[in-house]
């Protein structure tokens, strides 16, 4: 197997893996979201963890993805991964195409559901600075 092939199918895994991967994320970050609101520290922390471990690898496989744009010389804009695409069989293309494009609709959703999480923990902040701050006469404070 010659190298652009072994490039060409590592590239295809890690589309895949990458799909499977944004579904988990998806799960944990919803997870988060019910243990926000229900504010069980462990179980935030616990799907805090694993978030991390699945941007961890997604990052892995994005930084991957670059090198072998580079080794093909496709550049790194927003037309490169399709001038990827477009080194494949036909027969591989058209399911990578169709991998990638739900790739893509997946990260977007877990953007969306990380800054709606990200606005919760916000909220929840600000409620704290207030009650923190709001009536600190009530707040025991030793007399001198």
């Amino acid at each position: 197997m010659s190298q652009r092939e072994q490039l060409l199918k590592v590239i295809e895994q890690d589309v895949h893996d990458d799909l499977t991967g944004f579904t988990r994320l998806h799960g944990c970050m919803s997870h988060l979201q019910v243990a926000l609101m229900a504010r069980e520290c462990d179980a935030i922390t616990t799907a805090n963890e694993q978030i991390s471990a699945l941007m961890d690898a997604a990052g892995a496989r994005a930084r991957r993805r670059s090198r072998v744009l580079e080794v093909f010389h496709l550049g790194t804009d927003t037309h490169a991964m399709q001038s990827l695409i477009d080194l494949y069989p036909p027969d591989r293309r058209a399911t990578l195409v169709r991998a990638w494009k739900t790739l893509i609709v997946s990260v977007e959703r877990c953007r969306d559901l990380n800054e709606r999480n990200g606005k919760l923990l916000a909220m929840h902040s600000e409620i704290f600075q207030q009650l923190a701050h709001h009536d600190s006469a009530q707040v025991y404070s030793p007399s001198l």
